[in-house]
């Protein structure tokens, strides 16, 4: 019988979870073994398998705690500021401005062309974060602050696109200052209406 967490198994889980992001920043998710989960928290490998029958399966359950996270957004704290604000306050909260994080993120990429759990749970991650910036959207279409034409959910997956974009860059080559300069800049683009054309149309 394997060392089981004394704690609730919701509690045991969250554990192994954070434990699991720690060795992912540090090794990478190739390198990962649930041994060095299991040592990080003093209990045998048995008692990780428990919760976690695949090392894919714990590394899906780390995406899903950053989705989670993401979408954990209180949107009446942003009630009645401009867009713009509510949408530099997202980005700062949720940016991956964490080593850990920002290690996970792009080592999930690279595991989800090679197994298809997490390219399901890289999906779902991005699924939550266009959700959550559709969500933003709509309450202020709601609240007539917003112009564009474009339709919610093309804007959302625009900006996710702009988001995930500026995390590469990130990664390699700018500052986070000037990737938030960036941010905003392009969100200021995607929500001029007289910016929005059909594909092919030409000016004016």
């Amino acid at each position: 019988m394997p060392k089981v967490l004394p704690e609730y198994k919701e509690d045991a889980k969250r554990r192994i979870i954070e434990a699991a992001m720690d060795v992912i920043a540090e090794r990478g998710s190739d390198r990962m073994r649930i041994d060095d989960v299991a040592q990080k928290l003093g209990v045998t490998k048995g008692a990780v398998y428990w919760y976690f029958k695949t090392k894919e399966e714990l590394v899906g359950a780390v995406l899903a705690k950053i989705r989670n996270d993401i979408q954990k957004i209180e949107f009446d704290s942003y009630y009645n500021r401009p867009f713009e604000e509510t949408l530099m306050q997202m980005y700062d909260r949720y940016a991956l401005t964490d080593d850990r994080q920002r290690a996970i993120f792009f080592e999930a990429f690279a595991l989800a062309t090679r197994n298809t759990d997490v390219r399901h749970a890289t999906r779902e991650y991005y699924e939550g974060l266009a959700s959550t910036f559709e969500t933003a959207i709509r309450k202020e279409r709601k609240q007539h602050f917003l112009q564009t034409q474009i339709d919610d959910r093309r804007l959302a997956l625009m900006m996710v696109a702009l988001y995930s974009g500026l995390q590469n860059y990130l990664l390699v080559w700018m500052h986070q200052e000037e990737i938030r300069d960036l941010w905003l800049e392009g969100i200021r683009i995607l929500l001029k209406p007289s910016e929005v054309r059909s594909y092919g149309e030409k000016k004016p």
